[in-house]
């Protein structure tokens, strides 16, 4: 996926090829059954995960 390369993109020691048949990108969604109480540990890594997916997907060639 282009967020697990991004890094080595930059630096320069991976090179994007045939950029002109890349799909589009999905959106990440993250989902949980919604019944009952949400456990803590699920709402701590949803706290976590959250903004640091929707920073890594807004930075330019990612």
């Amino acid at each position: 996926m282009s967020y697990q390369m991004a890094d080595a993109i930059r630096a320069g020691a991976v090179k994007t090829t045939l950029e002109a048949f890349e799909p589009v990108p999905w959106p990440i969604s993250l989902v949980h059954p919604g019944q009952g109480i949400l456990p803590l540990k699920l709402r701590a890594f949803l706290d976590f995960a959250g903004p640091r997916l929707k920073a890594r997907l807004k930075e330019p060639g990612v």
